[in-house]
């Protein structure tokens, strides 16, 4: 048996089993593709709110937030941040997970989600800001004009 190798272009399949090819070819290509993307998806990690406003300068801020992560498969992973040793939180077999605190600070916190050898797989910042800045006179001055 001899191969015809202008039969294996696409003119020698007719109708609709050329239609069936084209759509195989089609599906296999966007399965591998999404395999793929999924497989390189980064680790996120999103904090809510993302910046707390205090009144003044060097005054605590306080404020409820919402720590959410996802990664690209199940795994065990810690939460942290960069004011403590201990993790807030650690997840057994799982690839996504919430977390809610209520937080007094008045700097900027880095939380970062970690693996079981304390690699830092994605991080994030909850802001500090204020409206008026530390006042140099703490004296109070009266004025009667």
């Amino acid at each position: 048996m001899r191969w015809d190798w202008a039969c294996l272009s696409a003119m020698c399949f007719k109708g609709p089993s050329m239609r069936k090819f084209i759509s195989t070819l089609a599906l296999i290509g966007i399965t591998l593709f999404h395999n793929q993307a999924v497989a390189n998806a980064p680790v996120t990690l999103t904090l809510s709110p993302q910046q707390c406003v205090a009144l003044h300068q060097g005054e605590y801020c306080h404020s409820e937030l919402t720590i959410h992560w996802q990664a690209s498969s199940p795994g065990d992973y810690c939460l942290t941040h960069a004011n403590r040793e201990q993790p807030l939180k650690c997840w057994q077999t799982t690839a996504k997970g919430t977390m809610t605190m209520d937080l007094q600070f008045n700097q900027n916190v880095h939380f970062f989600l970690q693996d079981t050898q304390q690699k830092t797989l994605a991080s994030a910042q909850l802001t500090y800001a204020w409206v008026y800045n530390k006042s140099k006179n703490t004296r109070v001055r009266w004025r009667m004009f």
